[in-house]
């Protein structure tokens, strides 16, 4: 038990720590409602991250990257360069789908939206910018876990994992059932094991050598996303194509 509670709080101020890094200066509010947790939880928890010296409250009460947390993250940042010019790709690929669209990098055991781009309609808010999704949840975990090079077995012997909904894969069997599945079809499948109602799609972004860089996902209804799966691919499939060009 003191161990869980010990990587909850761990997953809870490096939530905070990226969402500030990504969006800059945010109210305690503002961080409040990106990472899912009451005020309270997040005023204690960033007294812990002052002291740690990973982040800086102002005048305004605003909270923000240290310089000690920026230079840290200076490699990381210089790293996502190679994505500047994406949110025209996300921008087009919401317009053309109407679904709600992310482009989310691997850090750790988890995936990281870096970018995203409103589709019509449902807001999916699973996943935003700073937020992340665990490698056996949701398309661009799922997809992560699946098209990248780091072995498979070590992480499945951190499971069962919790149960986000009633369909989350959380045990090692059902998992590499899905990545063998994932890479047979060349795609993620995200079918309300993170939020019911809610599907998505994940595809795998590759540098020159094939190895992982990122992912691109889209998430709408799920009953929309089954039903016109084959179109949404090949939306996707064409938006991969212009990142790489662009990158």
């Amino acid at each position: 038990m003191a161990d869980e509670q010990t990587m909850g709080i761990v997953r809870r101020s490096s939530q905070v720590v990226q969402l500030v890094a990504a969006r800059g200066a945010l109210a305690i509010a503002e961080v409040a409602e990106q990472v899912d947790m009451p005020r309270a939880s997040v005023y204690r928890l960033t007294e812990a991250l002052v002291k740690a010296r990973l982040v800086e409250v102002g005048a305004d009460g605003k909270v923000r990257p240290s310089l000690r947390c920026l230079r840290l993250s200076e490699s990381t940042r210089a790293g996502l360069q190679e994505w500047s010019a994406a949110r025209k790709v996300l921008d087009s690929l919401s317009a053309t789908t109407g679904l709600t669209t992310y482009l989310s990098v691997p850090v750790g055991d988890q995936a990281l939206c870096i970018d995203w781009a409103r589709g019509r309609g449902i807001s999916v808010l699973a996943l935003k910018p700073g937020r992340t999704l665990p490698l056996y949840a949701g398309a661009a975990g799922r997809a992560t876990l699946a098209f990248r090079s780091d072995p498979l077995e070590p992480y499945l012997q951190h499971g069962p994992f919790p149960r986000l909904t009633p369909h989350t894969l959380t045990t090692a069997g059902q998992l590499r059932d899905d990545v063998e599945a994932s890479l047979a079809r060349g795609y993620s499948v995200s079918d309300e094991d993170v939020t019911i109602g809610i599907g998505a799609l994940g595809i795998p972004v590759r540098d020159g050598d094939g190895n992982l860089r990122g992912t691109l996902s889209l998430a709408g209804l799920a009953t929309d996303v089954r039903a016109r799966d084959a179109e949404l691919v090949a939306a996707l499939t064409a938006s991969v194509a212009q990142l790489k060009t662009r990158a």
